[in-house]
């Protein structure tokens, strides 16, 4: 029986997939400027022997909708989730953190940097999640009136990575930091190599200036479902996060995933893949269904639709309610228009697409009922879609991952789906059993043959 990793989806901010729950009086989210209420929350999933604590972000500030953006908080305030890492990396001690930045608007040595003194302080869970901006309002905050088209986002990604994986791998040999104060030589300079690279997107040469960290490269993570996302994926990542509109599709796409993976020399088992995972629980069934129907009930729909516009360029209140959700075409978040056209068996009405939203919004797998239950359905998910693991997806903290670690968890490792303990390592020896990238792995190709050894 396949034994499941789990994260959590975060944010920096109040609001996250259930635009408008901020104002349920159980939620704490609204404390997120606090450093004490995140570390609360890391050594709560900690006690949970959660795998890892996944931060995404978005460059990008309200556009048409301003003034409901600030007003319900579908955005804005929000800050920056990597200074959070190493206090919560200081706080809990197997807990792995996985976090967004843009290959769009950082630059690769800079973004480089970042991530390995984040692993070193970590010692060595961190983990990066590769995402390509697309939204034109952060465009706007960079001082850049282009607007890049989708496919060509993800080959100024492949290059950033390049560039990236010379830093990371290339530059120091393992055995360069010297230390010896007998000799006074801290570093061997022979074995720290110059990097030049010229590309079409990028130009950097020069020494990198942090030392080989516990696992060098951060596990790559990537998310998105369309053609180029998924190609990009295969090659790229390690882990992805993957959502769909039903479980054939997810069991399709993971296959595609692996096939893909292998296609570039990579082994089929290289990848994980995640899915989302919203769950609502209690002792009862009928206990479980009020609780999701009250959380509802704290929707704003109006800030739900909006959050749907801000991803996809689409404005679904501007169309027709009656007409067919077809020739649907984006060069922003493809995801969420996919999940409507290409992947239902029987075309969709704007309003059926507008309803459809407003319940599920962008949630992966939804599971309301008693522990037992969601566990059955959990492990129903994994025998179907063969899914690596799940990126639990709260509606209202801390209740929600409280009730899930105390609730299922238990049974869970009772039925041999979940660990029980943590294993020790990093991030990646805990998800593969090694600190560093597997052979076949673009990255990989860039250690010096003693290191490869």
């Amino acid at each position: 029986m396949k034994q499941i990793h789990l994260g959590v989806f975060e944010v920096n901010s109040v609001n996250h997939l259930t635009q408008g729950i901020w104002t349920h009086p159980a939620q704490n989210r609204i404390h997120f400027n606090s450093l004490d209420y995140w570390i609360s929350i890391a050594q709560l999933l900690e006690k949970g022997k959660i795998d890892f604590m996944f931060f995404a972000d978005s460059y990008g500030s309200p556009g048409k909708n301003a003034e409901l953006a600030f007003r319900e908080a579908s955005g804005p305030p929000g800050n920056d989730p990597m200074l959070l890492l190493p206090a919560l990396a200081a706080a809990t001690k197997h807990l792995s953190f996985a976090m967004t930045t843009s290959t769009t608007y950082e630059a690769p040595y800079a973004n480089a940097r970042r991530f390995a003194t984040l692993d070193h302080l970590s010692k060595g869970r961190i983990g990066w999640n590769v995402v390509t901006t697309s939204t034109p309002t952060a465009a706007a905050l960079f001082g850049r009136s282009e607007f890049v088209p989708h496919d060509e986002r993800y080959d100024i990604a492949d290059e950033f990575l390049d560039v990236s994986y010379k830093y990371w791998e290339g530059s120091w040999e393992e055995d360069a930091l010297q230390i010896d104060r007998e000799k006074r030589v801290f570093t061997d300079p022979d074995k720290v190599h110059r990097v030049e690279h010229a590309g079409k997107y990028f130009k950097s040469e020069g020494y990198f200036s942090s030392s080989p960290s516990p696992q060098r490269t951060p596990v790559i993570f990537q998310a998105g479902s369309s053609e180029r996302g998924r190609a990009f994926a295969a090659k790229h990542a390690e882990g992805v996060f993957l959502k769909a509109p039903t479980l054939e599709v997810l069991r399709n796409q993971i296959a595609d995933i692996r096939r893909r993976a292998v296609e570039y020399g990579r082994t089929a088992d290289s990848v994980k893949v995640f899915t989302g995972l919203s769950v609502i629980t209690a002792t009862t069934s009928k206990e479980a269904q009020r609780k999701h129907k009250e959380y509802l009930s704290y929707q704003s729909a109006e800030a739900t639709l909006a959050s749907y516009a801000s991803v996809t360029g689409i404005d679904l209140t501007k169309l027709d309610p009656d007409s067919y959700f077809e020739n649907i075409h984006t060069e922003m978040g493809q995801t969420h228009t996919d999940r409507f056209t290409k992947h239902v068996k029987n075309k969709k009405t704007v309003g059926e697409v507008r309803d459809d939203f407003l319940e599920k919004g962008f949630r992966g797998v939804t599971i309301v009922g008693s522990p037992e239950e969601v566990a059955d359905r959990i492990a129903e998910v994994v025998a179907l879609t063969d899914v690596d693991g799940f990126n639990l997806e709260p509606y209202v903290l801390p209740d929600s991952y409280t009730d899930f670690i105390e609730l299922v968890i238990p049974i869970l490792q009772e039925r041999g789906l979940f660990k029980r303990d943590y294993e020790a390592g990093t991030f990646r020896e805990k998800l593969f059993g090694s600190a560093r990238l597997r052979g076949g792995h673009p990255g990989a190709a860039y250690h010096h043959a003693k290191d490869k050894a």
